[in-house]
């Protein structure tokens, strides 16, 4: 399996940034549930608290070999209350759902804001 960084959506005040991993294997494998997200800066130190989860599960997802699935991670846009951002991240750490294998992958500068830092389930497709 293979993590990467979707495009972020923004609006209304809020950021989604779709984490999309895609099955590389040559069997069909199944996510179920939310991933582990945490936020690391450039020594690998996390930042601030993991992710909670944001929503209802949904059911599990199969994925062929080459398919792929997303989760997104929401926050606020700076400035949408007191809460002051964290620092900017290098790269968010993810435990795909129902592992204990951590992956890493580059954040495009991906920050949390307003005290809202938040990972939905696990669905088909890259949107997140």
């Amino acid at each position: 399996m293979t993590l990467s960084v979707g495009r972020k959506d923004m609006g209304a005040g809020n950021v989604y940034l779709p984490l999309v991993f895609t099955n590389r294997s040559a069997t069909t494998c199944t996510l179920t549930g939310y991933p582990g997200v945490s936020l690391l800066d450039s020594s690998g130190a996390a930042i601030g608290d993991p992710a909670t989860r944001r929503g209802p599960t949904r059911s599990p997802v199969s994925l062929p070999p080459g398919g792929s699935a997303s989760a997104s991670l929401h926050t606020l846009n700076e400035g949408m209350n007191d809460t002051p951002c964290r620092r900017t991240a290098a790269r968010i750490r993810v435990y795909p759902p129902d592992s204990f294998d951590a992956m890493n992958v580059s954040t495009r500068s991906f920050r949390v804001c307003g005290g809202v830092f938040e990972v939905e389930t696990t669905r088909s497709g890259t949107g997140g």
